[in-house]
């Protein structure tokens, strides 16, 4: 940080009170202000103290914060080891501690080692994985499996799809109970909503808690439903207690003589006298009178407008029928006020009858899920919160808090406003004792840092107004205890230049515009620039809508065609083209603050960032690479949307059944065989039978080379999932096939899609089968990591930019805001206890209850408050420059939009100037510009240094450097003259060649590890092997490569070979001098080596005989180069080269002439 400029003394001062480990401390920081660096400084110093490592523990959001933290706090420590005193007192003064003695210059360098050596070494890890050690440490006191698992977001998805699919399984067990409620459920959404309501309240935390205490009672006193009324009560009252039924005839008929609006009334009090008759007859005889839905439903509506469901009607008959009967009239106007609060109790009971619904049926799965869980020693993310919580709240927990407080003194906690509130209590707990007489005479302090205008992950429990109530919280404890504790608040950002931080300010210091970022009690923090030489500039670019069309789009065209009109066409064309312009060489620059000197733009510099994935995603990605600007592609992935998976789900289902003519033909095209449409064309359609069988009979040697490949996976379907997409990637070239017509970004699809089928050989009996149809059924992302350095533009959402920043941010997602279609279906209501919130289920706000309506104002309150959080940290992500665009609909964009937000600030600004913009002279964008030439001020960079002349050695030329010997492989060191043909010029593999390869590689497995069997063991060790590993090879194959494999360990000429001092599949490389003075590099793989007394033995294992035809002359020569190199290690001792043949369990020693012989005949050009 002050490579370029000095700290300013204020900063200096905070920072130091900060990392002080003599005293707690909260840190409130704006974004940019260097958070970690100042926690960094306070591990260091408490190093520095003398603090062992293994008491301090650290805590952040994520891994790769985690990891980020630890290499941080390694390299500076590592850079110690190497410093010179006078450099090294510098290095630690500027951590803030006290200048250091001779003796503490010394410590300092051995901080490093003594951090890297001890047991259990420096805790910097998320909550989740502090939970996890928690309970691995104490699983009896926990009550969890001692070596469990945790599943990941995928397992997780998988274990909860199956516990739903098997509670819907046997909802026909208990038709009353269970059944009743999911029968609720169908008939209030469909199957696609019924999935996501299931997910969405398993997500709730504190399910359990609401099962433990009947709910009922708490939702009944939240609804302000007395006990005993449910809905089929309340509707026989609007119906029963009111106007009489009897009236309804007369009281339409009446209405007749007005208007049509008195008429249109009329018909519905005879609707609902039609109604009320329908569900009169289908009650029981002697019942109370069954009310329909529907006849309660037609009786409302005669009140109020929308079918019953919106506001009371201002007119219920014109003035001529009133002053006809104005005692019906008046009757009318009374029942209307009588119903009102039924209509509003009727919504309470139908939210209670719904909500109990949806919790018996998420019980019930959540239940099996558990159960599930349990059965297999699992643990997912909240389980780790939850039980780890539970364990240090439990009120025997002393003894666990006595063993976590011998070895924890300082706790840290990083990113402090995502922290969820079980998290908090854990925390609570942790530093129980760490103010007062609980500190036993030893220093112990918390420190936390955050920013609560960041806190952007309300979906994962975080929730920003616990960043002030905690620290309300900590300050009384520790003062309480009399402890020192420091609230520290860092503005200085060392990121932004003061331009974009001018904007940032003028956006946020409006009053409506921080609710939501900052407590009630607080005042806004103004930010200030480290880098104030750093130039500025905002663009802002009016937002894009839809144009009016005369003519309607063309009806031939296809469905999803793009209009290139379309206002999200146009924007992500828009910034794909002022991104090809900066990254041109047009003369553009960046402030490089490594070299101190501008510098072009490059793709690495720009990052665009959206609220969402979805269609301006897609279309931004798309554009760019059109504009053939480098793009770092999706920065998460759907794995079974990605193209490349789609196919290997294909290709799985091909090798299961061929005969599926669609999925074949969309293997065909894919990189994984290669053909094309005219390919396709030129069998597929005037084919009489399948089109595998079209395939078969083409003739044509590129079909015939896609048949081979396609019967190969056939022989290999019977395998493990994993062992059939290895081969399909690895022997087949999948995986370089994908690279090449798919870019690098299908290598994380790839790579993911095979830990899952790894992930479910270990979990589950291997099938094929079973994985494709776990997979189908598996919701799957993968978060590319976007921080690696390519140098091409990075495309993402907000929420994954955070922690991120790059020279030039593009915002073109401005123009929506969170909407009703946005609402949660579950709301939270109080239930009186702090600690224990309810669920209540409102699909619509039509059906809203008031305290649904008021729950529902508290959500979308909260998401818009998330929503302008969500724009601070977009703003923050800029360094330099700042462009904002967006696009909306035929309504124009939302009143509370990021777009209107920015236009009632920046907008109004005088600062700001227009000027045509570049893809249309009539349209304007605001542009303002601050720092484009910087001065020799204090605030400047200094200039760079001097050129250096040039050193004499640089105009010298460079000695000749040796040649590296060629690489030869002894498998193939007579390759030339065989004829040996390889990579894309070798001939299809038949299947009679493919199955001989399967059997050397099964062949050479066995004799790699039977050896270490006892022999009465190794047969049925060999046939469950092969088993597992060729299960689709035949039963009488496997027996007959076992036989083969046991009558090769039983020769007896062998017995030495197989001792058990012998080495299997030994690597080999070395440098050998051929007869001719010529010198060749070798590496290869021994198949066995073991030495006795007399000499060393050398084996090679062979599948077929060699007997009729001799030695092959590449065998002699292979032999004759692992001798070579392994002579010099057995000096003085022969060494005994051996060709073993599997087939017919022979053994051919090989002739010291024949070798030498074949040693002076390889060539090497």
């Amino acid at each position: 940080m002050s490579a370029i400029i000095d700290l300013p003394a204020h900063t200096l001062a905070k920072q130091r009170a900060a990392s002080d480990p003599a005293a707690s401390a909260w840190v409130s920081a704006n974004a940019g202000s260097g958070k970690t660096h100042v926690l960094i400084q306070r591990v260091v110093r408490l190093l520095l103290e003398g603090t062992a490592p293994s008491k301090i523990l650290c805590l952040t959001f994520t891994k790769a914060a985690a990891a980020n933290m630890a290499s941080r706090v390694f390299e500076m420590l590592a850079l110690w080891t190497r410093l010179s005193d006078e450099d090294l007192r510098e290095a630690i003064i500027a951590t803030g501690a006290p200048a250091p003695t001779g003796v503490a210059l010394d410590a300092a360098r051995t901080l490093f080692a003594r951090t890297v050596e001890t047991p259990g070494g420096l805790k910097i890890q998320t909550i989740h994985a502090f939970c996890e050690m928690l309970l691995h440490l104490f699983p009896f006191e926990a009550n969890v499996a001692a070596r469990f698992e945790v599943a990941d977001e995928p397992r997780q998805a998988e274990l909860l799809a199956r516990a739903r699919r098997e509670v819907l399984a046997g909802v026909s067990g208990d038709p009353r109970g269970l059944g009743a409620h999911i029968a609720r459920l169908v008939d209030e959404c469909s199957p696609a909503d019924f999935e996501a309501l299931i997910k969405e309240a398993m997500a709730f935390r504190g399910l359990r808690e609401l099962w433990d205490k009947d709910p009922e009672q708490d939702l009944r006193k939240a609804l302000h439903l007395a006990a005993g009324r449910d809905g089929a009560a309340v509707e026989r009252d609007i119906i029963e207690n009111g106007l009489s039924p009897a009236l309804w005839p007369d009281v339409a008929h009446w209405l007749d003589h007005g208007g049509s609006t008195d008429q249109k009334l009329a018909k519905q009090f005879r609707d609902a006298a039609a109604a009320r008759e329908i569900a009169a007859g289908r009650a029981s005889q002697g019942d109370l009178l069954f009310c329909s839905q529907d006849c309660v439903a037609a009786y409302l509506a005669i009140f109020f407008i929308d079918a019953g469901e919106g506001h009371a009607r201002s007119s219920l008959a014109t003035k001529k029928p009133a002053a006809l009967r104005p005692d019906l009239a008046a009757m009318l106007y009374a029942e209307q006020a009588r119903l009102e609060p039924l209509r509003i109790e009727r919504r309470s009971a139908a939210t209670l009858s719904r909500t109990l619904a949806l919790l018996g049926a998420v019980q019930a799965v959540f239940t099996r899920y558990h159960a599930i869980k349990a059965a297999r020693g699992i643990l997912d993310f909240d389980d780790l919160v939850e039980r780890a919580l539970a364990l240090v709240e439990r009120s025997d927990a002393a003894w666990v808090l006595y063993k976590l407080d011998a070895g924890i003194d300082h706790i840290l906690v990083d990113e402090a406003q995502d922290t969820s509130a079980p998290q908090w209590r854990i925390l609570e707990r942790l530093t129980g004792d760490f103010a007062g007489a609980g500190r036993g005479g030893r220093p112990r302090t918390f420190f936390a840092v955050g920013d609560e205008k960041q806190s952007i992950f309300s979906f994962q429990g975080a929730a920003p107004e616990m960043f002030a109530q905690m620290l309300r919280r900590f300050r009384v404890k520790f003062s309480a205890g009399e402890a020192a504790f420091e609230h520290v608040r860092l503005g200085l950002s060392f990121r932004s230049s003061p331009g974009i931080l001018s904007a940032v300010d003028q956006v946020f210091e409006h009053g409506e515009h921080q609710s939501g970022l900052i407590a009630d009690d607080d005042l806004w923090m103004p930010h200030e620039a480290l880098k104030r030489y750093l130039p500025g500039l905002v663009e802002i670019w009016p937002p894009v809508g839809p144009e009016a069309r005369e003519d309607p789009r063309d009806w031939k065209l296809p469905l999803d065609i793009r209009d290139s009109q379309d206002p999200v066409a146009l924007v992500a064309d828009r910034v794909a083209r002022k991104i090809a312009l900066l990254i041109a060489e047009t003369g553009e620059t960046v402030f490089d603050t490594r070299d101190r000197r501008p510098r072009a733009i490059r793709a690495g510099d720009i990052l665009i960032l959206v609220r969402r994935r979805g269609p301006l995603f897609e279309a931004l990605i798309r554009a760019l690479k059109n504009c053939n600007v480098p793009v770092a592609g999706a920065d998460r992935l759907e794995l079974a949307d990605h193209i490349a998976i789609m196919d290997l789900v294909a290709a799985g289902r091909t090798a299961l059944l061929p005969q599926d003519d669609l999925t074949l033909a969309c293997v065909l095209k894919s990189p994984l065989i290669g053909l094309d449409d005219d390919d396709l064309l030129a069998f597929a359609p005037n084919r009489s039978g399948s089109l595998f069988d079209a395939l078969a009979h083409s003739g044509e040697p590129r079909h015939t080379r896609a048949f081979a490949r396609i019967a190969a996976w056939r022989a290999r379907a019977a395998q493990s999932p994993f062992a059939f997409y290895s081969s399909l990637l690895c022997e087949d070239g999948g995986r370089l096939a994908f690279a090449a017509r798919l870019g690098a970004e299908a290598a994380d699809a790839v790579d993911e899609f095979l830990r899952l089928a790894l992930s479910h050989d270990n979990e589950s009996a291997p099938s094929l089968v079973a994985f494709l149809d776990t997979f189908e059924n598996m919701e799957c992302s993968i978060k590319r990591d976007m921080e690696t350095g390519a140098d091409a533009v990075r495309v993402m959402t907000v929420h994954a930019a955070k922690g991120l920043e790059a020279k030039i941010v593009f915002l073109p997602d401005t123009c929506g805001a969170p909407t009703h279609r946005h609402d949660p279906k579950l709301f939270k209501l109080s239930s009186g206890r702090d600690d224990q919130p309810l669920l209540a289920w409102s699909p619509k706000s039509a059906l809203d209850c008031p305290a649904t309506a008021e729950a529902r104002t508290r959500a979308r309150a909260a998401a818009l408050e998330e929503y302008r959080r969500l724009l601070y940290v977009a703003l923050t992500r800029a360094e330099e420059r700042l462009y904002i665009a967006g696009c909306h609909g035929a309504k124009g964009p939302s009143p509370q939009c990021w777009a209107t937000m920015i236009l009632a600030t920046l907008g109004q600004g005088g600062d700001f100037e227009s000027f045509p913009a570049f893809w249309n002279i009539d349209d304007k964008i605001l542009r303002r510009a601050s720092g484009s030439s910087a001065s020799t001020s204090i605030d400047s960079p200094p200039p760079p240094a001097p050129p250096v002349a040039a050193p004499d050695w640089l105009a010298r030329p460079a000695f000749e450097e040796a040649r590296d010997a060629p690489l030869v492989r002894p498998s193939g060191a007579l390759a030339s003259r065989s004829g040996f043909i390889s990579g894309s010029d070798a001939p299809p593999a038949t299947t009679a060649r493919r199955l001989a390869m399967e059997q050397g590689r099964l062949a050479h497995l066995l004799l790699q590890y039977l050896p270490g069997l006892a022999p009465d063991l190794r047969r049925t060790a060999a046939l469950n092997y092969l088993a597992a590993a060729a299960g689709g090879l035949g039963a009488a194959w496997r027996q007959a490569l076992a036989d083969k494999i046991i009558a090769v360990l039983d020769l007896p000429a062998l017995k030495d070979l197989f001792s058990p001092g012998s080495i299997a599949e030994a690597p080999l490389e070395g440098a050998v001098a051929l007869p001719g003075g010529r010198k060749i590099a070798v590496a290869g793989q021994v198949d066995r080596i073991a030495e006795t007394p007399e000499a060393v033995l050398v084996a090679d294992f062979k599948t077929r005989g060699g007997a009729a035809g001799g030695v092959p002359a590449s065998y002699i020569a292979q032999m004759a180069l692992y001798r070579a190199v392994l002579a010099p290690l057995w000096p003085g001792k022969p060494l005994r080269m051996s060709l073993v043949w599997i087939d017919d369990a022979s053994v051919v020693e090989l002739e010291t002439g024949a070798l030498d012989a074949a040693l002076a005949s390889i060539e090497t050009d």
